[in-house]
């Protein structure tokens, strides 16, 4: 990834691009959410952190769409609130938006490789950008599990909707499973951030790149 404090490789794209962005300072809305659920939610005493990121992608070369355009509109990245991050992904072979993904699993790959952030090179220094726009580094003992969701019917070209972070207690599929119980709104004690009826879902207990060892648990 290039290292200038801000970088926007806007270079073509035949897969899937995505913009990332995170909030600058306290996210009031994941803070709120994260309350709530570990008082009020079956499981919600193995969540010890939660992140959100607002995803906007799009697919191939849609006529007036560009990572630099996307960068440009104050709906999709205000630079004063937001840090922000561009993934290209090759390996997308088929749209969200042409055909609702089967299953509800996150391909481990998604989102991709990252090519421009504001962030610069910090991004490579404390591990990944995509890890750094979700919360940093880990406490040793928990997973993060990744939720993607977006609402059904979106007509596009450019597909928005939400990424977030659950820090759960456990081992990955332990973890992978209370993740979904508590983002999935299935039952009445079950869920906060995704209403499955409405939006469509995708979930992965991620494994971290490797951090520098002297570099600790955090957040931006």
């Amino acid at each position: 990834m290039s290292s200038p404090s801000t970088s926007r490789d806007t270079g073509r794209s035949t897969g899937q691009t995505t913009l990332l962005t995170s909030h600058k300072g306290v996210d009031l809305h994941a803070a709120t959410a994260q309350r709530v659920m570990k008082e009020r939610l079956k499981g919600g005493r193995l969540l010890e952190g939660l992140f959100r990121c607002e995803m906007h992608t799009f697919w191939g070369e849609e006529a007036g769409v560009s990572l630099a355009r996307l960068l440009e509109i104050g709906r999709y990245f205000n630079p004063n609130k937001h840090h922000f991050g561009h993934f290209e992904w090759a390996g997308a072979k088929t749209s969200w938006l042409d055909k609702e993904p089967a299953g509800n699993a996150l391909d481990p790959q998604w989102p991709g490789v990252p090519k421009g952030s504001d962030l610069g090179a910090a991004a490579d220094e404390v591990g990944g950008l995509y890890e750094l726009l979700l919360g940093g580094r880990p406490a040793p003992g928990i997973t993060p599990v990744d939720v993607v969701s977006f609402p059904r019917g979106e007509k596009g070209p450019v597909l928005s909707g939400v990424l977030w972070r659950l820090l759960i207690r456990g081992e990955a599929d332990a973890a992978l499973a209370a993740g979904r119980s508590l983002a999935v709104a299935s039952h009445r004690k079950e869920g906060l951030l995704v209403n499955p009826h409405m939006e469509v879902w995708l979930a992965g207990a991620r494994l971290p790149k490797l951090w520098k060892q002297d570099h600790p648990p955090g957040v931006l």
